[in-house]
């Protein structure tokens, strides 16, 4: 989406009066405000149904990003109450910048801190799909013959000459999985594993670790505990072997209860944020090719069966219809699917820490993953607004105080996201 730092005509400085005022006044409007200030837009205008698909998107994002800071301000209270600090901050931004603290000061007295979540979203292509045929793109734009190569995708109910992804939740699948493939047996994984693991690992298991273990041990530690000989508990850094609950890196399998990285084959269920293949069970977007002739999905070629008009997921060259193009893949993002977080807690020399974050990293990291996928449409949203909104004489009276209340809610949406950003490096979280 192009950027524009002013906007045009009369509508631009009588728009920055508005907000100036609103901001010196501490008033700003809410999603309601905005649904309700343009709800009277002719969409069929076609500067108007931009406007209208500009609001919807700019509410959809704020929703989902308070949602999102909601999630990171509990999950960030629930693992304080573990930890014996303060639960009872009401906002991210105080919940997670005391959990912080406590990390800091683990890693500062020697603890290692590692967090790893699989990214495996995928964006609602019917979302945008359906937003693009209210914001009326541009009907002299062919989107097959001007879409970037590779993104093309159909709605199919029929027969596709190239890639078909199905979506979860747990589709049966025979191709490559992105997300999580259970009932996998013995398969390189190259993300997190569940299960069992049959060489060396980094991560959690349930029966401890008998070779070269170094991490959190919540059971008998045989060797040193930091730094010192011992043969029992350790709260601290365990070296040698564990006996019980093993947190870290270790140079044996594990048989019983793990999650983790697995350096052999893992038996259980795999995620990835990368596609990988599978045969049984996939969280997520499963991908097959021909010669499986029927696809009931997304199909990245030509459909021959029952489909819908093709929906551009990357760039679209039609200039007329960039800026709809640009504001209904960002209404996608808000309605991002997600299937359930995999996350990975390797805490090493501090055991109640690596208990507080491993009982809530789940929620953590549901919040993470959205967020990885929010984090950009916002900011554009919020930056890039000239071309969606247009002059005064575009979209009329009754488009002013549209454009006015989304701009506010489009500024609450990147400043929550902000908030979330900071929150996520509380414990030093990573996409894996």
């Amino acid at each position: 989406m192009r950027k524009l730092n002013t906007f045009r005509g009369l509508f631009g400085v009588l728009f920055a009066a508005g907000v100036l005022a609103a901001a010196a006044s501490g008033c700003s409007s809410s999603n309601d405000d905005t649904a309700k200030n343009c709800s009277g837009l002719d969409t069929t205008v076609k500067a108007q149904a931009t406007l209208k698909a500009y609001s919807e998107t700019v509410v959809a994002l704020n929703q989902r990003a308070t949602d999102v800071e909601n999630k990171f301000r509990d999950a960030c209270n629930a693992m304080n109450k573990d930890l014996g600090e303060d639960a009872t901050k009401t906002t991210a931004a105080d919940a997670c910048e005391i959990l912080h603290k406590r990390v800091k000061k683990a890693v500062d007295a020697g603890v290692t801190v590692t967090v790893t979540v699989v990214d495996n979203c995928s964006i609602d292509v019917k979302a945008q799909a359906s937003c693009e045929g209210s914001c009326q793109v541009d009907v002299d734009c062919d989107v097959e013959a001007n879409c970037e190569a590779g993104k093309l995708v159909v709605d199919c109910n029929g027969s596709c000459s190239a890639a078909c992804d199905v979506q979860g939740p747990a589709v049966d699948c025979e191709g490559t999985c992105s997300g999580t493939c259970s009932g996998v047996v013995d398969v390189a994984c190259e993300g997190t594993c569940e299960g069992s693991c049959s060489g060396s690992f980094e991560g959690t298991c349930e029966a401890g670790c008998t070779a070269d273990f170094s991490g959190s041990c919540e059971g008998t530690c045989k060797g040193k505990c930091d730094g010192m000989n011992t043969t029992g508990s350790c709260a601290g850094k365990c070296e040698g072997t564990c006996t019980g609950k093993a947190t870290g890196t270790c140079s044996a399998g594990c048989d019983a209860k793990f999650k983790g990285t697995c350096q052999a084959k893992c038996g259980g269920s795999c995620a990835a944020s990368a596609s990988f293949d599978c045969s049984g069970k996939c969280e997520g977007t499963c991908t097959y090719t021909k010669p499986k002739a029927d696809c009931k999905g997304e199909c990245h070629g030509t459909c021959t069966g029952e489909a819908k008009p093709p929906t551009c997921t990357g760039k679209l060259n039609c200039d007329a219809s960039a800026d709809c193009h640009a504001t209904c893949q960002a209404q996608a993002s808000a309605k991002v699917d997600c299937p359930p977080p995999q996350a990975q807690v390797v805490v090493e020399g501090d055991a109640d820490l690596q208990a507080a974050i491993a009982a809530h990293i789940d929620d953590f990291a549901a919040a993470f993953q959205v967020l990885l996928k929010l984090k950009d449409p916002v900011v554009d949203m919020a930056e890039n607004t000239g071309n969606a909104i247009g002059a005064a004489a575009d979209i009329g009276i009754s488009g002013v105080a549209c454009a006015a209340s989304s701009l506010s809610v489009a500024a609450q949406a990147s400043a929550s996201v902000s908030v979330s950003v900071k929150a996520s490096a509380s414990i030093n979280a990573t996409a894996g």
